[in-house]
């Protein structure tokens, strides 16, 4: 029964996994460039239509821009990225009219496609924070280290797996060692 309940719930994870591959394939297959979405309010007897967004994507179906409009026809949010030979995002450009955020993230992959680095500068280009990721040899997350522009710790995240790999615990700490919070996770096997 344990054997059952396993491949269920990998077959899940899988499932939920591919569905985002699969919307980036079916792209890629029907050789999509970019979509647009068209909103329209009916107020007064009146209609009003504008672009409320636009996607674009590149010849492998990853999203490389993502534009939200107002109707207006202002820019309200906007997002650009940049994609290695494998499909990793490698760089990102975050732009929020509302939150007056201007960002730009850089990421760094080990062999196995695993997330080793994220930089996050503003807009001048300056280090904001730097968050390095480290795995255990099951090739699960086993550690989330952010620091500041002179590489103090801000916050770090540790992870734990019990014995069947499945996530057991989450424990955050601030900058000096002091644990924030504690998530823990408990399994009921047949």
């Amino acid at each position: 029964m344990n054997r059952i309940l396993m491949i269920l719930t990998c077959i899940a994870l899988a499932l939920g996994a591919s569905a985002q591959a699969k919307k980036t394939k079916d792209k890629k297959k029907a050789k999509i460039r970019s979509a647009t979405e068209w909103q329209t309010s009916y107020e007064s007897g009146k209609t009003a239509t504008y672009k409320a967004s636009i996607e674009e994507y590149d010849k492998n179906g990853n999203t490389v821009s993502s534009t939200e409009f107002g109707p207006d026809g202002s820019v309200r949010t906007k997002e650009t990225s940049k994609y290695d030979v494998y499909g990793n995002k490698t760089e990102s450009t975050e732009y929020d009219a509302l939150k007056k955020k201007n960002i730009r993230k850089t990421y760094k992959y080990n062999a196995f496609k695993d997330k080793t680095e994220e930089v996050e500068y503003n807009s001048a280009g300056t280090i904001l924070k730097k968050t390095e990721y480290s795995y255990n040899a099951d090739g699960k997350k086993s550690k989330e280290t952010v620091t500041d522009a002179t590489g103090n710790v801000l916050r770090k995240i540790v992870y734990t797996y019990n014995t069947k790999s499945f996530k057991s615990g989450r424990q955050t700490f601030n900058g000096t060692d002091k644990m924030e919070s504690e998530k823990k996770w408990e399994y009921e096997y047949y």
